[in-house]
């Protein structure tokens, strides 16, 4: 029989996690692997698809109703995000295990249409991947659009980070405009894709 240590937070009492959004909500918990921060308010997540990790932010719960996935070749959820940073903000991620470095500029340019924005990309390059990214401000919201290519393997991720700036919140998010920037962009680097000889136990 596994010890509480050794569980993952998916069998583990309720009453034994973190008293954090992410941990109290039951299909949410099923993506984290450990109880153990990972940095200070995010915890180690693994995808559905077995094909990438990143650190979940406490506050972040995962739309059930909005999750989609057919086994290891696409992705897609939302996430509500409450955090002391940037407030109140919603994420989209998709992944796609078919997108390729030889497609990207094509796939950057289908993603910038779904967004229904033409964004500039700026390039930062990572360990085996790839992030291009970009900002605008539309309807009260401060919209950060990622790209994560995979550079070792085929599979790309899209997400589109977006914190409520509206009405009474626009003046706190221009004051902190620098500072959330980064605090999305620090979240962006940790998603990491995993090594295709590295077995993972998915579900």
């Amino acid at each position: 029989m596994a010890s509480e240590k050794t569980k993952k937070p998916s069998e583990m009492n309720p009453e034994d996690l973190p008293d954090v959004r992410a941990f109290q909500d039951e299909f949410t918990r099923g993506f984290l692997q450990s109880t153990e921060e990972i940095r200070p308010g995010y915890y180690p997540f693994l995808s559905g698809t077995g094909k990438y990790e990143m650190d979940f932010p406490e506050g972040g719960i995962i739309s059930e109703r909005a999750y989609a996935r057919k086994e290891k070749v696409h992705e897609g959820y939302s996430v509500h995000i409450l955090s002391d940073v940037v407030g109140g903000a919603d994420t989209t991620i998709f992944y796609y295990s078919d997108d390729t470095t030889d497609e990207l500029d094509m796939n950057l340019e289908s993603f910038s249409s779904r967004i229904g924005k033409d964004i500039n990309y700026k390039e930062i390059a990572g360990d085996g991947q790839s992030l291009y990214y970009g900002n605008f401000e539309r309807n009260g919201f401060h919209t950060y659009a990622g790209y994560v290519q995979n550079e070792k393997a085929d599979g790309a991720l899209e997400i589109i980070y977006q914190i409520d700036c509206r009405q009474e919140l626009k003046e706190k998010c221009n004051k902190n405009k620098t500072k959330n920037e980064k605090y999305v962009l620090d979240w962006l680097k940790t998603i990491r894709f995993i090594d295709e000889n590295k077995e993972v136990n998915i579900s």
